[in-house]
């Protein structure tokens, strides 16, 4: 008996064994939420320290990779919806025959009258408005005083209108063309070590103007945060860095936002994939909208990246995805691609 007994003794409960865990599904995490606990916030604290390295005295503003993205669909739609109004027939109020003909009859009457006075020659023209402004100069809205008044200098037109922001890749050029955020420009780190011509034609065209930013985004926040602060010192007030960089924007959305092969170092894979996909992808396209519209989706649903949008956001955001997917379902002609 006393053998027996040593047996069942020796013997271990089914409760107490450990379950062996497998490597390969060790990234999977459980789908039940618990809700706020010690654990969680620990997590967050150290992702925050590992994605973002935030300094002290930071003179610079920050962007969220999910700002950035919802202000790339909002630019998009607010694209396709110009296109669609400029593509509809024009609504004429008046029909061809409620317009009366004695306005044309006196408009031609006045431009016949006044050709007779005009002088046809290039000298007598300029020799006669140079003088007084004639009635034909008062029709085009050229008085007087505007004909004595030195000319005004040209104005230099914005160079993109409809883009609000300017997306800069401080990493080198090799890097850049290996793999990029689309729509975004390389501008070189060591550029600013120039004492004069630093600056391209587009930061100048973008700097400081009202309605217009500037991201600049590099790896892993190692040399954007540097290239702000400098550019904020020399009189730029409209400078945004976009925080985490390719590694949040990678871990984030990992298709339809950066074109290109991103390295090992963003990917964080242990081989390179067989396939090299080129960075040649300039404009968004309209799979790549689907795409970011799903991947953000379930960003502002994970509760584990520290973002400032609400649940309710997160809800309305799917709404007018929905709504927007219908729309385009419905429509015969495609969005087309976003220009930046």
């Amino acid at each position: 008996m006393s053998a027996v007994s040593a047996s069942k003794s020796r013997r271990i409960n089914p409760l107490d064994r450990k379950i062996p865990e497998n490597p390969k599904y060790s990234h999977i995490r459980s789908t039940i939420d618990t809700g706020s606990s010690l654990t969680r916030y620990i997590e967050k604290v150290e992702q925050l320290k590992r994605d973002y390295k935030i300094r002290k005295g930071e003179i610079f503003k920050r962007m969220k990779v999910t700002t950035f993205v919802q202000l790339v669909l909002q630019i998009a739609e607010y694209e396709y919806q110009q296109t669609s109004r400029s593509e509809d027939p024009p609504d004429h109020h008046l029909a061809a025959g409620d317009r009366p003909d004695t306005a044309d009859r006196e408009v031609q009457k006045i431009q016949t009258n006044n050709s007779m006075d005009i002088p046809t020659s290039a000298g007598d023209r300029d020799g006669a408005e140079s003088s007084r402004s004639t009635l034909q100069s008062v029709i085009r809205g050229v008085g007087e005083i505007d004909v004595n008044a030195p000319p005004p200098p040209p104005s230099q037109p914005f160079v993109d209108d409809t883009c609000p922001y300017l997306l800069l890749d401080v990493r080198d050029n090799d890097a850049y063309h290996q793999c990029h955020i689309i729509t975004a420009k390389v501008y070189p780190s060591a550029m600013l070590a120039r004492s004069v011509n630093y600056e391209t034609k587009d930061m100048l065209s973008y700097k400081n103007q009202p309605g217009k930013i500037i991201l600049i985004y590099d790896e892993d926040e190692k040399i954007a945060p540097k290239v702000c602060t400098t550019l904020i010192q020399r009189e730029y007030d409209n400078i945004f860095l976009l925080s985490g960089g390719l590694k949040v924007a990678y871990r984030l959305f990992p298709e339809s936002l950066i074109t290109g092969m991103p390295p090992l170092s963003v990917t964080e894979k242990k081989e390179k994939p067989k396939e090299i996909e080129p960075a040649n992808k300039k404009h968004f396209e309209q799979s790549d909208y689907d795409g970011l519209e799903m991947y953000l989706d379930n960003a502002l649903k994970d509760n584990r990246i520290g973002s400032r949008l609400s649940r309710q956001t997160a809800s309305r955001t799917c709404s007018v995805t929905t709504q927007k997917s219908s729309v385009s379902d419905m429509s015969v002609t495609e969005r087309p691609p976003f220009k930046c």
